[in-house]
């Protein structure tokens, strides 16, 4: 029975321990979708650490156009992170999603993502965009997606790309000067 107390405790301890190290980062997300039957979803969500202050707002519109938007972007302890997506479709034209991601921490190290969908042809088109983006102590790290659908034929192209680029630190030379006394 001590045994098995002990494992127990053991596994009680690092799950706690994962669970405070996941709360020290910034993190940002959006998605939005636009179809041409009149739908259009978005979402934004921002979640800082330390104290971190940010916003995270949504719009949507159906009819002729249907149209959806969704933006996060916040500043905390760990550096800026900025997420913002968005989707048009009417009913006779193609549909498009975007998204960009983007975070700095404060050692000066970037990290960005961004993607696109058009689907064309069909009956009916639809296309769909997100990503997040996040700082913490490994720095930053930023995903985009991008997805898109067409009924009775036509097309989706679909595009996304992910970069990170660490602060590039000039090299000093200090050169040994003797001092004479």
């Amino acid at each position: 029975m001590t045994r098995l107390m002990n494992k127990s405790m053991w596994l009680v301890g690092m799950m706690m321990g994962m669970g405070v190290t996941s709360v020290f980062a910034g993190e940002a997300a959006t998605n939005a979708y636009a179809g041409s039957r009149g739908t259009a979803t978005a979402s934004a969500h921002y979640d800082g650490a330390d104290g971190g202050i940010g916003l995270a707002r949504t719009r949507t519109g159906t009819g002729e156009v249907n149209f959806a938007r969704g933006l996060a972007m916040g500043v905390d302890a760990d550096g800026f992170d900025l997420s913002f997506s968005h989707a048009i479709a009417d009913r006779g034209g193609p549909a498009y999603a975007g998204t960009f991601n983007l975070s700095i921490d404060y050692d000066g190290d970037v990290s960005g993502s961004y993607g696109s969908v058009v689907s064309l042809g069909g009956l009916a088109r639809s296309a769909e965009a997100g990503g997040s983006t996040r700082t913490d102590w490994r720095g930053p790290v930023s995903t985009a997606t991008a997805s898109g659908h067409t009924d009775s034929g036509g097309r989706v192209i679909a595009r996304t790309n992910t970069y990170t680029r660490p602060n590039v630190r000039p090299i000093v030379s200090r050169t040994y000067r003797p001092t004479w006394r």
